[in-house]
């Protein structure tokens, strides 16, 4: 199963420049703490590559004198597979999500680039009818739906696997603002391929998925995503004074 995990990247074509000059000169190298190892289908808008940095843990040890646990602090080389798409205004990594923190701190380090990363806020139900346009044949296998009324008073998130396919899109749209995942199973030429997106640009697929439908989200992606609007309270201060006295 291949993991895709994307954020918002906010970055000037400036500072992009400045990224896409100053990685080649980090170049990874046996014995070094970090570095880049960047592919040869980097442009001018697109950075691709693996960054190869130290990664610091602790290692439990039971001291065989006292028999009290110690703590002892190792180091290991960690590999982050990454994308950054400057048009798109996508950072991607494979696999982990966590390595999204340690590309940022690689690329917050470098002084002429100013570089942020935001979550994604997809809304799950118009991207996932937008895959479902593209693959005609389709189901939809389950769906994560957050804040789900259990029973009485209680909520939950939870994963629901649908039986009847003929209720999924129903589903879907009945929970469109709790739809927190969504499965589909695509029936292609070469076979049935699985595909997961979550709502914070998380994305799986089969092993064998196709290019095109990896490419066809990365692009449904920023479409769909939803900026979250911080609001504030309006207080009427002569109600509010009427209510103190």
């Amino acid at each position: 199963m291949r993991a895709l995990h994307y954020k918002m990247m906010i970055c000037g074509q400036p500072s992009f420049r400045a990224i896409g000059a100053t990685l080649p000169q980090l170049t990874y190298e046996p014995g070094m703490q970090r570095g880049f190892l960047l592919s040869k289908e980097s442009n001018q808008n697109r950075v691709k590559g693996r960054y190869i940095y130290t990664k610091l843990g602790k290692l439990v040890r039971i001291d065989p004198e006292s028999l009290e646990p110690t703590e002892e602090a190792t180091e290991s080389l960690a590999e982050c597979r990454f994308e950054l798409d400057q048009q798109k205004g996508l950072a991607m990594v494979e696999q982990r999500r966590g390595e999204l923190n340690a590309l940022y701190e690689a690329l917050d380090a470098i002084p002429d680039a100013n570089v942020e990363f935001e979550d994604l806020n997809i809304n799950l139900l118009d991207l996932m009818f937008e895959v479902q346009g593209a693959y005609k044949k389709n189901e939809v296998k389950t769906l994560r739906i957050k804040d789900y009324l259990a029973r009485e008073n209680m909520l939950a998130n939870a994963s629901f696997k649908i039986l009847d396919r003929q209720e999924g899109d129903k589903i879907a749209e009945k929970f469109s603002d709790q739809l927190d995942a969504f499965t589909l199973t695509l029936k292609l030429p070469d076979g049935a391929c699985a595909l997961t997106v979550t709502r914070k640009g998380t994305v799986r697929a089969s092993d064998d998925a196709p290019d095109e439908l990896l490419l066809l989200i990365k692009d449904l992606l920023p479409r769909f995503h939803e900026a979250e609007v911080a609001t504030a309270e309006v207080v009427d201060p002569v109600a509010a004074k009427r209510k103190r006295k």
